[in-house]
């Protein structure tokens, strides 16, 4: 059975940004975006940052948009009562209720923390970011206050760290890296362990899996132990972007919508 919800989204095309730890990707930038949260809400992010949140039918729910900080380069939709923005040129965080109301605004620069490019929602409702000057992954409250931190990663890896996703699941923390893999923490910050990971920026994510596309399907990647999963999809799903196999649905972008196929 096939659903689809027709949300008039307007794909804009336009020359993608270098910087690390943008939207999930450098690809970010040039399109309309989706993600979708732990309790199966979908969001579409448009290039002109505005930001959208749907319920599961595909119903509009509440609209957010502001050019003042430039572009959205990071949202993070892990936890649905903490909605996170960061716009990396103002270094500035945004944090949403599950309404898309603002609650909470974090200068970094007036906090002295200097050359952040990626942050996230941590599993208490504070803040990881990572702090590429000192290299360290560190935890705010919502006042900016820090609540903990690693030690310098140079110490370990010889060579800086440039993370571009941070990713907190079940009180452990996976910093992206292209040089490095995965970085993996514990709740407190503390460096566990490396693994390898070859598959770039390129994914979607819900719930401690990976979702990346291959000329054969759709690879589900287990977050916590690495295992990867191929998934075949139905031909008519190949040509949409940013998909995400939940339960025996996949929800995906094709043709300026949000569609929904059952698959077996």
């Amino acid at each position: 059975m096939k659903n689809t919800f027709y949300i008039g989204l307007v794909f804009l095309l336009f020359q993608c940004g270098t910087s690390r730890g943008v939207l999930q990707s450098e690809r970010a930038t040039s399109r309309t975006r989706l993600f979708v949260d732990e309790l199966n809400k979908r969001y579409t992010l448009e290039r002109n940052n505005t930001l959208i949140k749907y319920d599961e039918n595909g119903k509009k729910l509440f609209e957010y948009s502001d050019n003042t900080l430039g572009s959205i380069n990071v949202l993070d939709v892990s936890n649905p009562l903490q909605i996170l923005v960061f716009h990396n040129d103002f270094q500035t965080i945004k944090i949403f209720d599950r309404t898309l109301t603002p609650t909470t605004r974090l200068d970094l620069n007036r906090l002295n923390l200097f050359e952040i490019k990626v942050v996230a929602s941590a599993n208490d409702n504070r803040i990881w970011i990572f702090d590429e000057l000192n290299q360290e992954l560190l935890k705010l409250d919502k006042n900016g206050m820090i609540q903990g931190r690693n030690n310098d990663l140079r110490l370990r890896l010889q060579s800086n760290a440039m993370p571009y996703r941070i990713i907190e699941f079940q009180n452990t923390v996976y910093l992206f890296d292209k040089l490095h893999g995965i970085l993996i923490f514990n709740a407190f910050g503390e460096y566990v362990s490396q693994r390898d990971f070859s598959h770039g920026d390129n994914f979607t994510y819900w719930q401690g899996k990976l979702f990346f596309m291959t000329t054969e399907g759709l690879n589900v990647y287990d977050i916590q132990n690495g295992d990867v999963q191929m998934e075949a999809l139905p031909a008519a799903t190949l040509e949409g972007v940013d998909h995400h196999l939940i339960k025996k649905e996949v929800i995906y972008l094709k043709d300026k919508t949000i569609q929904v196929n059952s698959i077996q």
